[in-house]
């Protein structure tokens, strides 16, 4: 009876290291979703940025061509 007791003990220890294992799969996939997520985020404010950045110069540039004394 001991033996059985010994097993069965085994056995919910494997359960629960795969089950442990498999959380910390999902949660790894998930946050690697999400940081490629992020990724594509942050690249979009920065083509915006960029343009922003490009507008603000040109608009700059013809302020001073065109200022008025």
């Amino acid at each position: 009876m001991n033996k059985q007791s010994s097993e069965k003990t085994k056995n919910q220890n494997h359960d629960y290291v795969k089950r442990s294992h498999e959380e910390m799969q999902r949660r790894f996939v998930d946050l690697q979703f999400k940081r490629s997520e992020l990724e594509r985020q942050l690249k979009v404010v920065n083509e915006i940025l960029f343009a922003l950045g490009k507008e603000m110069e040109q608009d700059f540039s013809y302020n001073e061509l065109y200022k008025e004394d």
